[in-house]
Order: structure tokens, then C-alpha cells, then sequence
């Protein structure tokens, strides 16, 4: 039998076409519950009328699995630029997921909500093992004083990931687009230069999210990822030590609230944020 989150895909894709149908089979065997979910692109700085091409990527330390786009498997994917926000639209099935011609100058978003999984922890050392990764350490005390199971340990999660592409120039400011949980960037990255700094700021439901974790990792030293805390006005500076593709990423955990269980037991939700783009 396959494993839960491709039986869920599986049933997405029913009603869709025979490729798209293919892609579960390509990935029963791929880490769907791995670390960090992104958006990349071929280009981060393309002129005016160039193609572009988006995989979607989940792994860790900036390499993974690429993922297809499917459209029954996110709650919004949308493309932000200077004139207009529109949806991005695919074919089930494509890997790169997108390919996009971008026709507006300066600094175009692009940003994607998954629709919620579920990933099971079946031992204490793996859940600790998560939450140290992740900064997520004081909720060690929390699931044991609320009487929380240490074994098969089961979480709720929701991917946000975003990436900015500056377009002949990329002049323009990154903005909140409206996922739970959003890293934005409160400078133009394309702006900066190796050795400045980037500020940012996490928000949760739109609100500035304090004491997140922010790992910020360079294509090119993917192992050594920055930790950077976010201070009470959800505000982070991270280092630009070089340049390159970055990846930014942060995680909010809470208890499950507002989602559809579907009669099982969930003990913990966790949002999971992350933000591409290149430092000239």
C-alpha cells in the first residue's frame, strides 16, 4: 500500500490525466515530509519577454526532490509584479511546474500555499531532532506537561513559499501577499551586494511573529546555514556574506486549530515558510 500522503495525492489526481496520474508512482518513494519546501527558478534576473522555469523543491541543506505542479495540491499560487496579481497557472504533471514569460519590468513575486498534510513522528528522539532543527525547542516542555504521546507523535503542516525574481532591473519593494505564515523582504534584495544585510520580517496571519527561527542558506555553502531569531516586531537582518541563490525559511508551530481532521488526532500544526532569490 502507499504511504498516506501519496494515497491523498493519488485521489487528487483521479480525475485528472494519465501523465499527471503517473507522478504518484514517481513519488512513492520521494521525502514528502523532508524539511524545507521552495520555489526556484533558472533565472533570477531575467530581461523583460524571457522565459522562466519553476520547480518546486522539498528537502534540506538547498537540495531535494523536484515536485510537479499539480493543481489539487495548493490553495493558492499566485504571480505579483508592479501592474497586476494573477494566478499561476500549469499543467498537472509538469516538472520544472511553471514556465513563465514575464513581460513586466521590476520586482515580480511569486508565491504558493499548499493545501495541509500530515507527517507522523514514531519516536521522541525524531520529534527532538525536529524541533532543535527548526527552533522550535520550548515546545519540548509544552508537549510534556500537556500529557501529549511521545510515540507516532502526529503534526499538521502548510507550506508558503515565495520567491522574487527581478525582472530587467527587479526595481520595486517585496510585499505581503497574504499566506499564514510570510517571509518578506524589507529590502529589495536586487539592491544589496555581497556584505550587506537583509532585513526581513516574519508574519503569522498577517501580524509580525516574534522569537521565529529564520535559517538562511547560500546555494553555494548549503551545509552552513545562518540562524537568525526574530526580534517582537517579527524583524530579522541576515547576513549577506556572499553572493549566490539564497533560501530563507522559517517555521511557526501552534496547536491544531480551524482544520479538518477528519476524525484523527493531530498534536501539533506547524506552518512553514520560505523565501528564493539572488544576490548579484
Amino acid at each position: 500500500m502507499l504511504p498516506k500522503p501519496i494515497r491523498l495525492m493519488a485521489q487528487a489526481l483521479r480525475p485528472r490525466s494519465i501523465v499527471a496520474s503517473m507522478v504518484v508512482l514517481l513519488l512513492a518513494g520521494a521525502p514528502l515530509a523532508a524539511h524545507e519546501f521552495w520555489l526556484e527558478v533558472t533565472d533570477y534576473k531575467p530581461d523583460t519577454g524571457d522565459v522562466v522555469a519553476v520547480t518546486h523543491f522539498v528537502g534540506e541543506n538547498f537540495k531535494g526532490e523536484s515536485f510537479p505542479y499539480v493543481g489539487n495540491w495548493f490553495q493558492k499560487y499566485v504571480i505579483a509584479d508592479a501592474k497586476q496579481t494573477r494566478d499561476a497557472k500549469g499543467v498537472d504533471g509538469n516538472d520544472p511546474a511553471l514556465k513563465l514569460t514575464l513581460e513586466e519590468p521590476g520586482l515580480t513575486i511569486l508565491a504558493y500555499q499548499s493545501n495541509p498534510n500530515a507527517i507522523t513522528f514514531e519516536t521522541w528522539p525524531k520529534f527532538l531532532k525536529y524541533l532543535n532543527d527548526e527552533g522550535l525547542e520550548r515546545f519540548e516542555a509544552l508537549h510534556r506537561s500537556s500529557g501529549k504521546p511521545l510515540t507516532q507523535i502526529q503534526e499538521y503542516y502548510t507550506r508558503c513559499a515565495k520567491a522574487l525574481i527581478g525582472v530587467a532591473g527587479g526595481k520595486g519593494e517585496d510585499r505581503a501577499i497574504g499566506l499564514p505564515l510570510e517571509l518578506v523582504a524589507l529590502r529589495n534584495p536586487y539592491d544589496l551586494a555581497a556584505g550587506d544585510r537583509l532585513p526581513v520580517r516574519v508574519l503569522f496571519k498577517g501580524k509580525p511573529a516574534g522569537g521565529v527561527l529564520v535559517k538562511a542558506f547560500n546555494k553555494d555553502t548549503p551545509t552552513k546555514p545562518l540562524r537568525i531569531r526574530t526580534d517582537t516586531a517579527g524583524r530579522a537582518e541576515i547576513p549577506l556574506l556572499a553572493s549566490g541563490v539564497y533560501l530563507l525559511n522559517a517555521v511557526h508551530m501552534m496547536e491544531p486549530t480551524g482544520i479538518d481532521v477528519k476524525g484523527q488526532t493531530y498534536q501539533w500544526q506547524s506552518l512553514w515558510a520560505s523565501l528564493t532569490f539572488a544576490l548579484p
